[in-house]
């Protein structure tokens, strides 16, 4: 009987035996079957070349056409001055008067003395005439004339300091001088606003300079009146850059402006750069930065997406200037990136021309 049972359990462990085996050779017999990737919904646009201007803007302070320094030629109490700021002037018109009681005083003695000299030369001529008199003592008298007639005149000239007049018309801008002050020779008493304008004055980028012309358009805003758009335009690039900044003087004449447009206010200016007649152009979401690239963004090829590297120029009112990566007709990921991977299936619900 021991030997029977034991032939039995020998038998049933056998037979449990290869059970398991054939278990466990249909189970490697059946394929693991991979998780199906769901498509990730998108929104896309096709890329169109399109006209874009880029735009710089600089910011500077409205100037006159010109600034004059109304200077006293010698030195004077000032009597009067005619003008305040704000007031319209014409060439010649006399703005400052200084004290000229003591030149007036020497005019008189200088006039009298030319007039002696002068009878005194024409006696001694006419003895000169007759015989009477050495032709010596003629030219004498007659020098001792034009002495004093230069002498004269030249008190006239420093009377006619004491009227200091505008050199041009223009608006008075700075009075520098009051009544009882002793102006000093060459001392500036007046400033003034000359020509018909006003200039904008700003300084661009060596980068971008380059790029401009004289008579190229601006337009113009000034901080103090909102709105205010004024038509200009380059009438002079500066010859030098700046050694530090590397920045290069533009000036634009305005040409027309608001009666409330002054000097010295803060105004921007607006120019076209460059002119692209088939720009690519993407919303500004849809460039990403990359690990390996600096710049990049997600096409759509064959229901996939695909990383397309990119250069990317200016951004250009919520818009991105794509100058290398992408060409006309490709479809851009613009809605959706953060949920894409390389590769990934993609289904677009949404698609647009350009952007």
């Amino acid at each position: 009987m021991a030997a029977g049972g034991v032939v039995s359990m020998g038998k049933r462990t056998i037979a449990l035996v290869v059970t398991v085996a054939a278990w466990a050779w249909a189970c490697a017999e059946k394929p693991v079957s991979s998780p199906v990737e769901s498509p990730v919904a998108v929104r896309t646009i096709r890329v169109r070349p399109e006209a874009v201007e880029r735009r710089i803007t600089a910011t500077g302070t409205l100037e006159p056409q010109a600034r004059v320094i109304v200077a006293a030629q010698q030195e004077g109490l000032v009597t009067a001055v005619r003008v305040r700021e704000g007031d319209r002037v014409r060439a010649g018109e006399t703005v400052v008067e200084l004290d000229d009681r003591e030149l007036q005083a020497q005019l008189a003695e200088e006039e009298a003395r030319r007039s002696e000299a002068e009878a005194q030369w024409r006696r001694t001529a006419a003895l000169a005439a007759e015989g009477l008199v050495s032709p010596a003592a003629a030219d004498s008298a007659r020098a001792a004339f034009e002495t004093a007639a230069a002498r004269t005149e030249a008190i006239r000239t420093r009377l006619s300091f004491t009227r200091i007049a505008a050199p041009v018309d223009g608006v008075v801008t700075a009075r520098m001088v009051e009544v009882g002050n002793l102006a000093a020779a060459r001392s500036p008493l007046l400033e003034l606003a000359a020509g018909n304008g006003l200039v904008l004055r700003v300084p661009i980028s060596e980068l971008d300079v380059v790029r401009l012309a004289v008579g190229d358009a601006a337009v113009v805003t000034v901080d103090a009146l909102p709105g205010v758009r004024v038509a200009g335009r380059i009438v002079r690039i500066f010859p030098a850059a700046d050694s530090v900044s590397r920045q290069v003087t533009v000036e634009l004449g305005l040409e027309g402006y608001p009666a409330g447009v002054r000097p010295g206010f803060l105004a921007r200016a607006e120019l076209v750069i460059e002119r692209l007649a088939e720009a690519m152009m993407v919303p500004e979401q849809a460039v990403l930065r990359g690990s390996e690239v600096p710049f990049f963004v997600y096409r759509v090829v064959d229901g996939k997406a695909e990383v397309c590297a990119v250069t990317v120029g200016d951004r250009i009112a919520g818009r991105a200037l794509i100058r290398q990566g992408l060409a006309a007709g490709d479809e851009v990921i613009v809605e959706g990136m953060a949920r894409v991977r390389p590769g990934a299936p993609v289904t677009v619900r949404g698609e647009g021309e350009g952007s």
